[in-house]
C-alpha cells in the first residue's frame, strides 16, 4: 500500500510528539524545520490529529502542540484510516 504525503507526515509528527515528555509541548515550526514538512501543510495535519483525539494543544506562552493519549494507545491503523478512508482486504 502507496501512503500519500499527509499520512507520512501524520506518522513523522506523531512519533516525534512521543519523544517529548507527557504533558510537554512542541511548536510546529521546529517539527517543520526538522521535518522538512512545508509548515501550513503540516498546521492542517496536526489539525486533523486533534480533532481526532491523538493530539492537543495549549494556548499562550509554553504553549503548542502535545499527544493527547498515551503513544501506545494510538493504532497505525487508525491514523491510515483517518488519512486514507477505511482500509478494505485486498485479494
Amino acid at each position: 500500500m502507496h501512503l500519500s504525503k499527509k499520512t507520512e507526515y501524520a506518522f513523522r509528527a506523531l512519533v516525534y510528539a512521543a519523544r517529548f515528555p507527557e504533558g510537554t509541548t512542541f511548536q510546529i515550526r521546529d517539527l517543520a524545520e526538522k521535518n522538512g514538512i512545508p509548515k501550513k501543510f503540516l498546521e492542517l495535519i496536526l489539525l486533523e490529529l486533534k480533532n481526532a483525539g491523538m493530539l492537543s494543544s495549549r494556548r499562550g506562552v509554553g504553549g503548542g502542540y502535545l499527544l493527547a493519549q498515551r503513544p501506545d494507545a494510538i493504532r497505525s491503523t487508525r491514523i491510515v484510516e483517518l488519512f486514507e478512508g477505511p482500509l478494505t482486504a485486498r485479494g
